[in-house]
């Protein structure tokens, strides 16, 4: 049986088969798949606050994060916002190219830094054409990232800044995991969809109660498990997506 892609040969340094496979969807790649986009792939570092894409803007490139974290924010015409949806090591950013399109009605804005293979458009509508697992397999996460779209705009609507809030964090501490993640009350409150003042009360509440630590910036959860029972029902639904696609990508292309 061929071997899956879990690590890469040296080339030279800048190259993407110098270093290893860490976003989910790349590594669920069979060795051979993956060594035939390699020549497409380029290994990019992206920093906090770095705007991959703008809204109404033309996508050149698709990004598969790795370290990295990536918020799809809405844009309203009194200039609100809101994130509709969080990309890490699980997925793709620039989903609207897999669907045919070249224009992204959101802006993409990194929330975690890290790295991130990134590939022309161009090329990805070029492996898309033929047939390739990479199309079965993202026709599979784009199913889960649409159900996870539909939730996060019902929870902006339904549920209190707390439980949001304490959604958000949870979200954001799987990502992050023991490294932690740094991010202000007002970059909070746009991916939230509130105002500042909201999140620094909920914030405060959730510090006297012990279940974080907030200090210059620096997020830390002290306590999941009662920052779960903060949360809204959606932490867990969103995150019984993601598993259920981790456990099917490799039957995805073993055809079972």
């Amino acid at each position: 049986m061929a071997e899956r892609r879990t690590s890469m040969h040296k080339r030279r340094p800048d190259s993407p088969a110098h270093i290893p496979v860490r976003n989910s969807i790349l590594s669920a790649l069979l060795s051979t798949q993956y060594k035939n986009l390699l020549p497409k792939l380029e290994h990019v570092q992206l920093k906090t606050g770095q705007i991959i894409y703008r809204a109404d803007q033309k996508i050149e490139y698709v990004y598969f994060p790795e370290e990295a974290v990536i918020a799809m924010v809405d844009t309203t015409d009194d200039r609100r916002t809101v994130e509709v949806g969080i990309v890490g090591s699980e997925g793709l950013v620039g989903i609207n190219v897999f669907l045919g399109g070249i224009i992204t009605p959101d802006k993409a804005i990194v929330q975690l830094p890290g790295g991130a293979m990134r590939m022309k458009s161009k090329d990805l509508r070029k492996v898309l054409r033929f047939g390739s697992p990479l199309q079965r397999l993202l026709l599979d996460y784009t199913r889960t990232l649409l159900s996870v779209i539909s939730q996060s705009v019902a929870c902006s609507q339904h549920h209190e800044v707390e439980q949001r809030l304490a959604r958000w964090l949870l979200t954001m501490n799987d990502y992050a995991g023991p490294r932690g993640f740094l991010m202000v009350h007002q970059l909070i409150a746009a991916m939230l969809g509130t105002r500042r003042e909201s999140v620094s009360a909920a914030a405060n509440k959730l510090q006297s109660a012990r279940l974080i630590s907030y200090s210059r910036g620096q997020i830390t959860v002290l306590d999941k498990r009662g920052l779960q029972k903060q949360s809204c029902e959606c932490y867990e639904f969103i995150r019984r997506q993601y598993e259920t696609l981790h456990r099917e990508l490799p039957r995805l292309l073993s055809g079972k």
